[in-house]
């Protein structure tokens, strides 16, 4: 979902236009709020979507669910400063898996 901007829950369409609206007036601040809630919709209806093609795609076998150990090592690749990339480089070597290849350490 990510490849298609359907990442967030949230729509982003408000962002930068709720950026210190002064000087609005009632018809202008309906308007706003009227396409606001029409992008809020259109973004929720796009994400159902999204999502209900990729369960269909899974229940069909076409693509796999990343486990736990894909999940990991996605987030282990990540920048060396966040804690939940230290975190996940620690669980993977504790597991015995290289986080750098994905495969079984020599011990």
């Amino acid at each position: 979902m990510g490849k298609r901007g359907l990442s967030s829950p949230i729509s982003d369409y408000m962002v930068d236009k709720m950026r210190i609206p002064h000087g609005m007036t009632q018809r202008q601040q309906k308007k706003l709020e009227k396409d606001a809630a029409k992008a809020r919709e259109e973004y929720a209806a796009k994400r159902e979507s999204a999502i209900k093609e990729y369960n269909q795609k899974v229940a069909s076998g076409q693509i796999t669910q990343p486990g736990k150990y894909d999940k990991l090592l996605k987030t282990a690749k990540g920048h060396s400063d966040n804690e939940s990339v230290q975190a996940a480089r620690r669980t993977l070597t504790k597991r015995g898996i290289d986080w750098k290849t994905g495969k079984k350490l020599k011990r």
